[in-house]
């Protein structure tokens, strides 16, 4: 009688690691497990469960092979070849960790308030300083009304001895501007006071530019920008993982014909592989500000960080550099929107 059991296929009868015959569920030789990777999303979580944080020596390995082969690393780990790396969520994770401990450790905020002028400033003026500024206000209304750009508000008190309070804090002054950044040093400004009268000016002036979502922002910064910026950093972290959704994503609709578990793979060490450059670029930009070296400095990383992208995108798709140089602007710029998108909303869930 003719059998019509299909032939087995004979990468399942060897290890995809080190292509030793198979006799049970692990490799004899090298100990890998014969499970192949090309199974639901879901199963990377068994890898996190599995240890997410432990140090063994393939994270240096991995962390090598992420430089030196870009790309490759989890070409090889979609392709079995896992033995050897940490997996993806490991790497990330502590990837991650490091740039957050990085950046804490030279005192900047994920998410930043900033004032001006600053309490120092008000504190330390003069008759004259608060006559300049109160000048300046009134020219830049008077400007503002011959150019007749809609409706105006004057939200606060006028600059001068209103700005301090009987207790000696500080209220939200008519000309004082508030900047909501992300990674800067410093610590959290001194808040500001906002009475009844001036809460209700800002709802009023950000309703009228259709902004409304923001209104909760602003009026908590003014206040309370210490938990402000308490609560937007603690989410920070978590928000980090939008990225890796976010990039996977992009590359599911580039390269439509992989597996989603291999985008979601080199998601992972891809947003691991460049740790390193954002967190270089968040200290370039704190500690040389504007200076020409500065600006050098970040050409040169942003120009380092184009030809890496593009090494592992050849390095795990095996794409040419023509669809290379096709594809990368796209997922590029559709990164960078993600990145907004993931700015506003903790700018935004700092005040809920």
């Amino acid at each position: 009688m003719t059998s019509t059991q299909p032939p087995a296929d004979p990468r399942d009868t060897v290890c995809a690691n080190c292509s030793a015959p198979l006799e049970g569920p692990y490799c004899a030789s090298c100990g890998q497990s014969e499970a192949d990777l090309r199974r639901p999303i879901l199963s990377l979580a068994t890898d996190f469960l599995d240890g997410a944080l432990a140090w063994d020596g393939r994270f240096l390995t991995t962390l090598r092979g992420l430089y030196t082969r870009p790309g490759k690393v989890a070409r090889d780990y979609v392709d079995g070849k896992r033995m050897q790396f940490s997996p993806p969520v490991r790497i990330y994770l502590i990837m991650t960790l490091v740039f957050f401990a990085v950046t804490a450790a030279a005192g900047t905020r994920p998410v930043s308030i900033a004032f001006t002028p600053d309490a120092a400033t008000i504190r330390s003026q003069s008759a004259s300083d608060i006559e300049a500024r109160q000048q300046a206000w009134a020219d830049r209304e008077a400007r503002a009304r011959e150019a007749g750009s809609g409706p105006r508000f004057s939200c606060g008190v006028m600059p001068g001895p209103d700005e301090f309070a009987a207790d000696g804090s500080l209220a939200f002054a008519r000309d004082t501007s508030i900047d909501v950044t992300l990674f800067q040093r410093g610590s959290a400004p001194e808040g500001r006071g906002l009475d009844l009268e001036g809460e209700a000016c800002f709802r009023a002036a950000l309703r009228a530019q259709d902004a409304d979502w923001i209104v909760p922002v602003v009026l908590e910064a003014i206040r309370h920008p210490g938990a402000y910026e308490a609560r937007a950093g603690a989410i920070a972290s978590q928000a980090f993982l939008f990225m890796v959704a976010a990039f996977a994503l992009l590359n599911m609709a580039l390269h439509p014909r992989r597996r989603m578990i291999e985008h979601v793979v080199y998601s992972l060490y891809w947003n691991a592989s460049m740790v390193p450059g954002v967190m270089l670029t968040i200290l370039v930009i704190n500690l040389g500000g504007t200076r020409i070296p500065s600006l050098v400095a970040l050409a040169v990383i942003g120009i380092a960080t184009q030809i890496f992208a593009a090494l592992q995108e050849r390095g795990f798709y095996g794409s040419s550099w023509l669809g290379t140089a096709l594809r990368l602007p796209v997922l590029m710029a559709g990164y960078g929107a993600g990145m907004t998108m993931v700015s506003i909303g903790l700018i935004w869930l700092g005040a809920r």
